[in-house]
């Protein structure tokens, strides 16, 4: 049947249905709908979020411990948990076993020092193999390789090169010896040398100064091992060490004679008479004439080669007379022909000729000397006068007058003193500051005066004669009116034309130019001979000047045949 619709009531009953259907559908996804919420709603109930504490309950929360210490040991409590509920720590008589306990662990002993904590279980030391000590021991060893630790473990501690260049292992002699242009071909069997270069620098290195220095040497023992004075006498040396410097003995002088100094030229004439090392570089300075023309080259001071680094050509200049500047950088010149003198300047390659347009002293510049402080230069002129010179400006700046002709001079260490000896054996002393002479004393014996030299310890003054003595006066002594020597050295037959004393004032060496191999070296303070220097059969020729290094190290003697003597002195440890 249908309705007034048109519809049937068959339709309209499965409609109705349908729709009942839906609508419990509907009403059971809600009911699990709302049952999951209060699940949900349960579960928040009974989990803790921190993140949702309120600002005042953040405060009281519990924090996480980083460790548990007991000290007191484990006596029965219960299980302790914390507000994480899942988390639970339980008092125990160690660390827990894993890298970040044990870190904090050593960062707590660092802090507060050793804490009395308690010995580790043997269930702990499974897992821990490597104890607290150990641990130490490791951070020691560790410490001990920090270049910036300042542990003072010097009777075990290896010690090591401050500076390695792994390069310096693939040069070879070889390739050295390809890269300099001069004289290729005649260097033999270095320019296929495939030996290390660093080897054979070495060799020359020990050749010529002996051995390893003291210092250089990584196995040293230090045996004063307190921290206080053993740093305090390392940092000031010798000066107040309990035993002092080693004394020069003086029964016999261990040396080495080396090349020739000159060995590279000989050409500097064949009368040398200025021989000087460099107060700063390792350089010495031969200078000499022939006939009318003089010459003096710079020399590198090792011993083996002594290699030329520069000639200068001073022509129609015989050179009398040679020195250093104290800077290092300058020499100067003269001769007995000109009333002028030359400065050489070493950085700049040029010399500076100085003038001098006295009429009445025109040659005055054949000897002279430089005060010890480097400003003054003084020339020794004709007619009893000493010709002052500024060594900054170079020009003259006064002129002294002694009683006699002055033929050597020496200063003391200050150089507030100047000694004079000359014709008629006269010592005279001035004083540099008020630039007049302040006493005046005869050199007991002397006929003429010919050098004099001053300790430069000053205790010792030796002037030397024309008959060949050697008087040794106590400065203590010079105030005296006619003071006596305290000793008289009567070794040299002729004129002693050269005196003077190694930095120590241990060696006296003197010479004379008149007679063959006229030279000898005397110790001091004992004021006694070397009798093996020189040895027998050694040619010295006639020795016009000597000299010795800054440090003692080295002693050269220029001769009338165009040669330079090299000797090593063993007993100084360096140049």
């Amino acid at each position: 049947m249908k309705n007034k619709s048109g519809q049937s009531k068959t339709g309209s009953k499965s409609g109705q249905s349908d729709m009942k259907n839906e609508i419990g559908q509907s009403n059971t996804s809600k009911e699990r709908g709302q049952e999951k919420i209060k699940k949900k709603i349960k579960r928040s109930d009974t989990m803790v979020h921190t993140k949702n504490f309120p600002k005042q309950n953040r405060k009281n929360a519990k924090k996480r411990p980083a460790f548990s210490i007991d000290t007191m040991g484990n006596r029965g409590k219960k299980r302790k948990t914390d507000a994480w509920r899942k988390v639970s720590y339980e008092a125990t008589n160690t660390f827990v076993s894993h890298k970040e306990i044990r870190r904090e662990r050593e960062l707590v002993e660092d802090l507060f020092g050793d804490v009395d904590l308690p010995e580790v279980d043997a269930k702990v030391k499974e897992e821990e193999p490597r104890s607290i000590n150990q641990l130490k021991g490791d951070r020691k060893k560790k410490d001990a390789d920090d270049p910036y630790d300042h542990h003072d473990d010097r009777k075990t501690a290896e010690k090591k090169p401050v500076w390695v260049d792994e390069d310096d292992d693939n040069i070879r002699v070889k390739d050295v010896m390809a890269n300099m242009s001069k004289m290729r071909g005649k260097r033999g069997a270095r320019e296929v040398s495939d030996e290390r270069y660093e080897n054979m620098l070495k060799e020359k290195f020990e050749l010529a100064m002996g051995s390893t220095p003291e210092w250089a040497q990584l196995d040293r023992k230090i045996e004063n091992d307190s921290d206080d004075e053993g740093d305090f006498n390392r940092r000031t040396g010798n000066y107040i060490s309990s035993e002092g410097p080693s004394r020069l003995p003086k029964s016999v002088l261990e040396y080495k004679m080396l090349s020739d100094l000159n060995r590279a030229t000989y050409a500097e004439g064949a009368i040398i008479k200025g021989v000087e090392f460099n107060p700063i570089f390792q350089v010495a300075l031969v200078a000499g004439f022939s006939k009318t023309n003089g010459s003096a080259t710079l020399f590198q001071v090792d011993g083996l080669h002594n290699h030329k680094i520069q000639t200068m050509k001073f022509p129609r200049f015989p050179i009398k007379c040679a020195k250093f500047f104290r800077d290092g950088r300058r020499f100067v010149v003269g001769s007995d022909l000109y009333g002028h003198f030359f400065v050489y300047d070493m950085e700049g390659g040029k010399e500076i000729k100085i003038p001098w347009n006295k009429s009445e002293d025109r040659r005055c510049m054949k000897k002279f000397v430089i005060s010890p402080d480097g400003e003054l230069l003084f020339f020794f002129g004709s007619k009893s006068l000493i010709h002052i010179f500024d060594t900054k400006t170079l020009s003259h700046i006064d002129t002294l007058q002694a009683s006699e002709e002055v033929t050597s001079a020496t200063f003391n260490s200050s150089g507030t003193r100047m000694y004079t000896h000359g014709n008629g054996g006269d010592v005279l002393t001035w004083d540099i500051n008020n630039r007049q002479c302040v006493q005046k004393f005869y050199d007991d014996g002397c006929i003429d005066g010919m050098s004099i030299a001053l300790s430069p310890n000053n205790q010792y003054l030796a002037c030397g004669s024309s008959s060949g003595i050697v008087n040794i006066y106590d400065t203590a002594d010079l105030t005296k009116d006619t003071p006596l020597p305290v000793k008289v050295l009567d070794k040299l037959v002729t004129s002693v034309t050269s005196l003077t004393f190694n930095t120590s004032s241990e060696l006296l060496a003197m010479g004379s130019e008149f007679k063959e191999n006229a030279f000898k070296l005397v110790h001091f303070p004992s004021m006694t001979y070397f009798t093996n220097f020189p040895r027998e059969g050694t040619n010295l020729a006639r020795v016009q000047v000597a000299q010795f290094s800054p440090n003692g190290g080295y002693i050269a003697a220029g001769n009338n045949g165009g040669t330079v003597r090299l000797y090593r002195l063993k007993h100084y440890g360096s140049y």
